[in-house]
Formats: structure tokens, sequence, C-alpha cells
């Protein structure tokens, strides 16, 4: 086997399999040689000197990889669990704080009573006083009668304050429908006399027709 230029044979394989190499010595403006295991352009790709190249292990198939991979999902499992409870938990917690903070429903205040207007009781008028008139005073001296007609001798008595006087048919029993057609032939007090106290309806007089004579 001939000596690489740019060193010793290898001194054994490392322990990735690979052959190491002696580091030679270099003078000024030489390159500092390939570090150990590299290849250079137009090797081979396997070692040098008939080394035999070493298959390397996927990475997801190393023991390191797969624990720290088994780790990552059972932490994730964990916190998904976990978060789960959490929500639960506060859910849980937000339904007692909204039972325990809500007010009770203030109760109805009572409509006021609306004030009934009560109408006040009518003022009782006492009863007018009745003024009764004084009865006209009669007191008058009787005139004479005899001669006038009937109506005159009315007129005459209510001058006196006598309102009411009688009167008959002396020759029968006829009434006397017009005062003013019967003439007085006597009268019941006597001219001259004098006449008071309650009189209305006492003063009679005795009539005839006119044309007819006096009995």
């Amino acid at each position: 086997m001939s000596q690489p230029p740019y060193g010793p044979p290898p001194q054994g394989p490392d322990h990735h399999g690979y052959p190491q190499y002696v580091q030679p010595a270099y003078g000024a403006g030489q390159a500092p040689p390939p570090p150990p295991g590299a290849w250079s352009p137009g090797q081979p790709p396997y070692p040098p000197h008939g080394g035999v190249p070493t298959t390397r292990t996927p990475l997801y198939k190393r023991p390191w990889v797969m624990v720290l991979a088994g780790v990552v999902v059972v932490g994730a499992i964990g916190s998904a669990l976990g978060g789960d409870d959490g929500e639960a938990s506060t859910a849980a917690a937000a339904t007692t704080t909204v039972t325990a903070t809500v007010p009770a429903e203030p109760e109805p205040e009572p409509e006021p009573e609306t004030p009934v207007a009560v109408a006040p009781a009518p003022e009782t008028a006492a009863p007018p006083t009745e003024t009764v008139p004084a009865a006209p005073v009669v007191d008058f001296t009787m005139p004479d009668f005899v001669g006038m007609d009937l109506q005159s001798a009315q007129n005459l008595l209510q001058t006196n304050n006598v309102w009411l006087s009688l009167s008959h048919d002396l020759l029968g029993s006829r009434n006397q429908m017009v005062d003013s057609n019967w003439l007085v032939c006597d009268q019941n007090i006597p001219a001259g006399q004098r006449v008071t106290g309650e009189v209305e309806g006492h003063i009679d007089f005795g009539v005839v027709k006119r044309g007819e004579f006096c009995p």
C-alpha cells in the first residue's frame, strides 16, 4: 500500500469505523490537509485505503429520538387532558359564580292607590221659612150699596181689604154670571155699621137683574 500524499498510513479505525490518520507537519505555504474522514473531490464515496463504509442508522430509528418523541407525545396528551379538565373546572367555577352573583328579582312595588274623589255631601239648605203675610186689617164703616150694580159693590169692598162677598137672586135662583148685569137691592150689614175682624164671605147682597124692580 502506497503512502497517501497528505500523511502517513492510517493508524486504525475510529469510533465511527473510519480509519484514523496522523496529522502530518506541513511547512509555510502548504495548504492544510483535509480533516480525517473527509473526502476530496474525485474520491469514491467510501473511506480510502479499502475501508468499509459504515451504514448510519436513520434519525427516526435512533433510541434517543424515539424516547424524545415518546416524551413529547405523552406531554401533548397530558396537556390536552389537563386543558379539558381546566376548561371543565373554569366552566364549573363560572357557573357557580353566576349562580351566586345573580341577584334575586326585586318584588314589584305595589301600585299607589289612586285617591277616589269623594263628592262633598250637598249642603242641605234649610227650607225657606214661609212668611205668612199678616192678615189685612179690616176696619171700615159699611157703605150704602143699594142701587149700585153688583160689580161696583164688590170693587168697593176690595178697597177695604174684603176680597170675598156673596150675592143671591131676590126673584128666583138664578146665578150671577155677569156681575155688572145685576143691581143691589139690599145688604145684610146695614150702611153706617163699623166692620172689623174676619168678614171674608160674610157680607151678602140681594140682587135683581137690570130692568127688574126690587121686591
